[in-house]
């Protein structure tokens, strides 16, 4: 009996109750196998559609359902993922990835006939996952009250999720089988890989049963292959990764021959929702390949990154789905339990292109969708600017007609771009079209290969590698093209700016400046001559090396990417030369790609742009000192920040970035010397309205009337109290410190000697006249014997004169 069967009831009347249920369950406890059919089974729903994070994951949940109904996959159980769609009108339990569901939300926001949705494993939290639910809450809210959804996994952050979706959870306790834990502590982090093989040898020694090796990427599998190659004979090794065929995929699950254990080294495709027969060993490097983008460059690259806590337990849960399992971890207890609680969600750590594209074709704005995490305003501004570059938005942000055809093409949005536009232009540039087939085979594959382009393709024409030659046909079946002897790679740059127009780049000392304003290293061993470079793939440290380019010249793409590039004046003044420099520029993003003097006069409104931008450069230094422009400015900085409600948000650096509030006073200034003379007091001042500007002097008077009848300056600064300096006979009868800003804002009263000499600080002028004034009495009647120095300040008359003229 498997451990869900004990919730069964309970969740089952949640399911009727409530819009959304929360199910937490240990790996084995049947969620993903026995509860879906069996909810099919006993008729609760009508038409049950189960999200797998997994291409892998999902066809064997499929095939392993079917087969339990004694069916092939495509009846009463179907089967819809990327190149496989199993289905008919007598499938009630279909089993899709996350991206089919969008796009059946989106053809159909109402789900008619889908009564439950699942999301299994909904703790890998992927984009298209996060998308998907979206999606579908917004469906559920306004068309279908009786749609219901089931989110399942075994490391649910339960509170969170929980309190976002007002639902109850239903929890499944304890798992099949018991699982030992082992922890084996490393000397030397740096080498962990070189462990692993000692680790697996040790627990084959140690354990019975086949074993699942997790690593994270194909490249470390291989490794720990060639270090295993003197395994006992009755081991049989064998790896299991994504980008596999599905015959050696297949291969990988089955169980061991008769007599033999299994070694399968793995990535965290076989995390979730997968059983490998015969597995009772896990052992856990800690690690996975996960993306990481970088928001300067527009690359997710992925990086090798130790796992959380919560896919830990994932990956133990393998060892104990069919028997009592044992798990290797590498790293020591102390470690694992320094480790995140979860992973961070691929929502905010990836481009987010095809999720603000989706959201735009469903008629939201990414911030109207109920996301768990809302990406960063960086995001969304990154995103927009590529959509805007690939045609799939307009300039004011509104989706095209391009922009929903990428979607519905179901690939790569910037491949779907390339691709749809290849199409258009074969009549055009012949021979293009199936280039761009060949080069999506070769980018997709990830093969080894030149870094240039050309250079790639041709070898792959000659010596085809196995992963290219499994990408180009499924290509070339899908796009109805015929496989060739000879490619027109002159087309290769156009191709690659259609796909990746951020990644055009202009060759910049010893790098590249890209078309988004990153730089990009240059290689030692390609393009030294080139000043252009058209990038399909780059990375390594920080995103900016590159990977795969081609050389091009801006003819190359200019007729058929004209929205790339844009005409402009830029004038500036040459600090060094001391003149204005005004030139007529094409720009490619951030790559200026002509310049040229202007055909234009300078008129008043560049020079004030070029002013803006050395002010931008120097920031107030570039004025020559003024006291009162510059008390002015902290003033405004300290009322904006101790009074927010009544005034404008003013930050000496917000004042630099955004400048216009100085532009039209700059427009008559011809000269540096005269901008350096520039007083900014008025223009300052004009950041505030009349009724701000009255506030600020009752709140924040630029002087302050004393007893004597005098008004002395106050100097306020940006941090500390504001100060008073004052000769201490002209403040006798002032009982207390004057308040500034309603008492938000400390005075530091100076007292001053007749001379002007300093005597006592003090923010507590009473508590002063009742203790230290006795000592500077003494002192003070002895140097200056003419002056006033009365027995009780507090009370007596101030004055600014000597005795004899009092």
């Amino acid at each position: 009996m498997l451990p869900i069967e004990d919730s069964y009831s309970e969740l089952i009347t949640s399911l009727k109750k409530h819009p959304i249920t929360l199910l937490q369950a240990p790996p084995g406890a049947g969620k993903s196998t026995w509860l879906p059919l069996k909810l099919m089974v006993d008729g609760h729903f009508k038409r049950i559609v189960m999200l797998e994070p997994r291409r892998l994951a999902a066809r064997n949940i499929a095939h392993y359902l079917a087969s339990q109904q004694n069916e092939k996959v495509g009846q009463s159980i179907g089967l819809r993922i990327r190149g496989e769609n199993q289905v008919s009108t007598q499938t009630r339990l279909e089993i899709v990835t996350e991206g089919i569901l969008t796009r059946m939300l989106q053809s159909d926001p109402e789900l008619s006939d889908i009564d439950l949705l699942i999301f299994d494993e909904f703790h890998e939290r992927s984009i298209a996952a996060d998308t998907a639910l979206a999606f579908a809450l917004e469906s559920q809210a306004a068309f279908r009250d009786d749609l219901k959804i089931l989110l399942m996994s075994a490391t649910l952050d339960s509170e969170r999720y929980q309190q976002f979706f007002n639902c109850p959870i239903i929890e499944s306790l304890g798992r099949s089988y018991p699982i030992d834990e082992v922890y084996v502590p490393l000397k030397d982090e740096t080498r962990w890989l070189n462990e692993i093989p000692t680790i697996i040898k040790q627990a084959l020694n140690e354990q019975t049963g086949s074993a699942l090796v997790f690593l994270p990427g194909q490249s470390e599998i291989l490794r720990v292959q060639h270090a295993l190659n003197d395994l006992p004979s009755d081991c049989q090794l064998v790896s299991l990764f994504g980008e596999q065929d599905k015959a050696k995929q297949q291969a990988a699950i089955a169980p061991a021959e008769q007599g033999k254990r299994k070694v399968v080294l793995t990535t965290n495709v076989a995390e979730t929702s997968l059983t490998i027969e015969g597995i009772r060993i896990v052992v856990d490097s800690g690690k996975r390949r996960a993306a990481s983008f970088n928001l300067k460059t527009g690359v997710t690259e992925l990086t090798t990154q130790s796992i959380s806590r919560s896919s830990a337990v994932q990956r133990a849960g393998r060892a104990g789905r069919i028997e009592p399992g044992v798990v290797y971890r590498l790293g020591s207890k102390q470690t694992f339990e320094r480790r995140n609680s979860h992973d961070t969600p691929e929502i905010l750590a990836t481009d987010i292109s095809q999720l603000l594209l989706e959201a735009k074709l469903w008629g939201a704005e990414i911030e109207q969708l109920s996301l768990l995490d809302t990406p960063s305003t960086q995001q969304i501004a990154q995103a927009t600017s590529l959509l805007q570059m690939l045609e799939a938005l307009d300039q004011d942000g509104k989706l095209t007609q391009l922009g929903t055809e990428l979607l519905s093409f179901g690939a790569d949005i910037r491949l779907s771009h390339m691709l749809i536009k290849a199409q258009q232009l074969d009549a055009t540039f012949p021979g293009i079209y199936i280039l761009s087939a060949y080069l999506v085979a070769l980018l997709e594959s990830r093969v080894k290969h030149a870094v240039d382009l050309n250079l790639a393709l041709h070898s792959q024409l000659i010596k085809p590698h196995a992963l290219f030659k499994q990408q180009l046909r499924f290509w070339l079946t899908r796009l109805k093209l015929s496989e060739v002897s000879e490619l027109n790679t002159g087309y290769l740059p156009l191709l690659v700016a259609l796909a990746y127009p951020d990644r055009l780049a202009k060759m910049r000392g010893n790098g590249y400046l890209l078309a988004n304003g990153a730089g990009a290293e240059l290689s030692e061993e390609y393009w030294q001559n080139d000043d252009y470079l058209a990038i399909a793939n780059m990375g390594g440290h920080k995103g900016g090396r590159i990977f795969a380019a081609v050389a091009f010249t801006p003819n190359d793409i200019t007729e058929q990417l004209s929205h790339l590039f844009t005409e402009q004046t830029r004038c500036e003044f040459d600090e060094r030369a001391g003149r204005f420099i005004h030139q007529d520029e094409i720009k490619l993003g951030a790559i200026t790609v002509t310049s040229q003097p202007s055909k234009q006069p300078l008129d008043k409104s560049e020079r004030a742009k070029a002013w803006l931008s050395l002010f931008k450069k120097h920031a107030f230094k570039l004025f020559n000192e003024q006291a009162d422009s510059e008390q002015l400015l902290i003033r405004m900085c300290i009322a904006s920040k101790l009074f927010p409600e009544q005034f404008p948000t003013i930050t000496e650096a917000a004042l630099v970035a955004n400048n216009q509030w100085l532009a039209l006073y700059l427009e008559d200034i011809k000269t540096l010397e005269q901008l350096k003379r520039f007083n900014y007091f008025t223009a300052l001042q004009s950041c505030f309205n009349w009724q701000q500007q009255s506030a600020l002097n009752q709140l924040l008077p630029l002087r302050l009337a004393v007893p004597s009848g005098s008004n002395i300056k106050i100097e306020y600064q940006l941090d500390g109290p504001a100060k008073l300096s004052v000769r201490m006979q002209e403040v006798y009868g002032m009982t207390s410190t004057p308040l500034l800003a309603q008492g938000k804002l400390a005075l530091l009263m100076e007292l001053l000697s007749p001379a002007r000499r300093p005597l006592q600080l003090t923010q507590d002028l009473a508590h002063f006249w009742q203790t230290s004034y006795r000592d500077v009495q003494k002192e003070m009647k002895g140097r200056y014997p003419k002056h006033f120095w009365p027995d009780d300040p507090a009370t007596s008359i101030a004055t600014n004169k000597v005795k004899s003229k009092m």
